[in-house]
């Protein structure tokens, strides 16, 4: 199957590639950069597309991504950046929604945050909040638009799926792992291997919060010993 990866060359994005380039279900990954992520792209299992603009496609970019299966959506920021959070995946996701009636089902994982706020219902005020509130309030507003282009369910050939991790760390940092504990923090390792595995497969499940990706990551390393 063919895997589209923006964000590669980010902590968690290049994670994903190595995951992505070793699992033997995926035979190409498609890399959205706007500069080369580096060895890794060497790969002949990778492809780099130079993308000068992530929220216009010209056309031979949206005919290579409409030949993909899976999108795995690493590239955002902490701050809350509008542009990059919201119209950057909302623009792939319009590209990809171009592909013909009877097209292979899509599926498209989004990478979020543990402490996201969601936007206030119709009437309520926004909550005060203490730490990164822009970033947090532009990721919630990031989760909704992009479930909302799954409107019609599973029978519209487009799936996303929601990861919330808490704080990631390396899978080294097992110390500090230990301080924050599984409520606040999960292992790269897992993180990774959760993304890939729900572009591979698929899930019931929509949304997965940090307890969640941790369980589903260690089920996964069970099953490959």
């Amino acid at each position: 199957m063919k895997v589209v990866l923006s964000g590669s060359t980010g902590y968690i994005g290049s994670e994903v590639l190595t995951q992505c380039l070793d699992h033997p279900s995926i035979t190409s990954v498609l890399v959205l950069t706007r500069r080369d992520p580096g060895e890794l792209a060497k790969n002949p299992k990778a492809k780099v597309i130079i993308v000068k603009d992530f929220t216009s496609y010209d056309e031979p970019t949206v005919n290579e991504l409409k030949t993909a299966d899976a999108a795995i959506w690493c590239l955002g920021t902490s701050t809350g950046d509008e542009r990059v959070d919201i119209e950057y995946p909302l623009a792939f996701i319009k590209a990809i929604k171009t592909r013909p009636p009877g097209s292979s089902h899509f599926r498209y994982v989004q990478l979020s945050g543990a402490f996201t706020e969601p936007p206030p219902e119709e009437g309520q005020k926004e909550r005060s909040l203490w730490f990164y509130a822009n970033g947090r309030r532009v990721r919630g507003a990031t989760e909704a638009r992009v479930l909302e282009t799954t409107e019609h369910g599973s029978e519209s050939g487009f799936t996303v799926y929601i990861v919330k991790p808490g704080a990631v760390l390396t899978n080294y940092a097992t110390i500090l792992q230990c301080v924050l504990g599984e409520s606040l923090s999960i292992g790269m390792n897992e993180l990774g291997a959760t993304m890939v595995d729900l572009a591979v497969h698929g899930n019931e499940q929509k949304v997965f919060r940090n307890q969640e990706i941790i369980k589903y990551g260690r089920e996964l390393q069970k099953k490959s010993i």
